[in-house]
C-alpha cells in the first residue's frame, strides 16, 4: 500500500466545490487505501504521536504526508487506532483562510450540518461522524470517526475492571 498520502476526507475534499450534494460522509471512504476499520499492518511510515490510555486509542502521524488540501494548508494530521483497527483520522488547521476553506468545502460536499454547538458542527451517517470544530477562530480540527468502532470502545471502557469474556 502506499504510504499515508490517501487521508480520505483529504482527498474527497480536494476537488472543487460545488452546490451542496448532501453525500453521506462515509462515502468519502469508498474507493480508498485507508478505510476505517483497516488494521494497522496495512499501513506504512506511521510515527506514534500519543496514547489516550482512557480510550486505549494509539495516535499516529506520517511524516511523509501531504498536508495540503487543494489550496488550503493542514497543519497536521493523526490516525487513531483502537485496537490496532482504524477509527479515526484527525485533522488540525490553523488560520482563518484555511479554516473557513475547508469548512465551505464541507458544506459544498455534505450540505448542512447539524450544529451541536456555535462552532462545532457534525455530519452522520450509520458508518461514519464527521465533526467540524472551530475553537478559537481561526484554529479547527476536524475529526472522520467510525460509529462502530467508537461505540465498541466506549461500551468496552465501561466494563468494570475485572470481567469475565
Amino acid at each position: 500500500m502506499k504510504y499515508l498520502a490517501v487521508f480520505s476526507l483529504l482527498l474527497a475534499l480536494a476537488g472543487p466545490a460545488s452546490a451542496a450534494t448532501g453525500k453521506q460522509p462515509s462515502r468519502i471512504l469508498e474507493q480508498r487505501q485507508a478505510a476505517l476499520g483497516t488494521d494497522i499492518r496495512k499501513f506504512r511510515h506511521l510515527v506514534p504521536e500519543r496514547v489516550e490510555p482512557s480510550t486505549q486509542t494509539v495516535y499516529y502521524t506520517n511524516k511523509r504526508e501531504n498536508l495540503r488540501v487543494g489550496a488550503y494548508t493542514v497543519t497536521g494530521i493523526s490516525y487513531g487506532f483502537y485496537k490496532d483497527k482504524l477509527c479515526s483520522i484527525e485533522l488540525r488547521v490553523m488560520g482563518d483562510g484555511n479554516c473557513k476553506g475547508i469548512h465551505n468545502l464541507l458544506l459544498a460536499e455534505y450540505g448542512p450540518s447539524q450544529r451541536v454547538a456555535a462552532k462545532s458542527e457534525n455530519w452522520t451517517d450509520p458508518q461514519v461522524t464527521l465533526r467540524y470544530t472551530e475553537v478559537p477562530q481561526g484554529f479547527a480540527t476536524i475529526v472522520l470517526a467510525s460509529k462502530t468502532l467508537m461505540e465498541q470502545r466506549l461500551a468496552e471502557s465501561k466494563l468494570p475492571a475485572f470481567h469475565s469474556a
